[in-house]
């Protein structure tokens, strides 16, 4: 499923941020909430098993990290856990280790979903490969400027970005899935939220 996100308010935050010290980049946003919404959403943080659907205890969100010969999904461990600033330092460094082919095999094991983006490469949206044994994976589009009707009928211009919702049947239906993907929709309308 294909879902937009308004992201007026995750950009004033950023650019708050921004003018005091460093600033989370938006993905960084986007994985607090996916991770925030999984607590909320438990059937989506899950695996397949040889016994059936397991809901999986802590929150590990994997980064899709592009590189010259291939894909690699570093790990954020305990994301829910994790304030924004804490997020991005964490984000960052295992980015810049997918890179330079330093990462620890711990710093690839135990992901419970995972977040791709393509946005900076032009991409509205996607169809992401859920990661095995995960049942579930987002995929974030780039950020546009979207005209929009205000309270009154008048033109308006808003941030817009689409998500990309990639799940298995085996595990959950439609309708939470859509249910998923709008509690991040609601947390990236509240970016103080990402901060709790």
């Amino acid at each position: 499923l294909f879902m937009d996100a308004d992201l007026d308010a995750v950009v004033a935050d950023r650019e708050r941020r921004k003018a005091t010290g460093a600033a989370p980049s938006y993905t960084d946003y986007i994985i607090a909430a996916t991770a925030r919404a999984l607590r909320e959403h438990p059937i989506v943080n899950s695996q397949i098993t040889d016994d059936g659907v397991a809901l999986l205890p802590h929150v590990h969100v994997g980064m899709a990290v592009a590189l010259d010969n291939g894909l690699i999904v570093p790990v954020i461990r305990d994301t829910a856990t994790l304030d924004l600033a804490t997020l991005s330092v964490e984000s960052t460094r295992l980015a810049e280790a997918a890179r330079a082919g330093a990462l620890a095999l711990t710093d690839l094991e135990g992901g419970t979903f995972s977040v791709s983006t393509l946005g900076m490469f032009g991409v509205d949206g996607f169809t992401p490969v859920i990661n095995p044994p995960n049942t579930a994976i987002l995929g974030v589009g780039r950020l546009r400027d979207d005209v929009v009707l205000d309270g009154d009928g008048r033109p308006a211009s808003m941030k817009r970005l689409t998500l990309s919702l990639t799940w298995d049947h085996r595990a959950f239906d439609g309708a939470p899935a859509a249910g998923f993907c709008r509690s991040i929709v609601d947390l990236l309308g509240r970016p103080e939220a990402l901060d709790t």
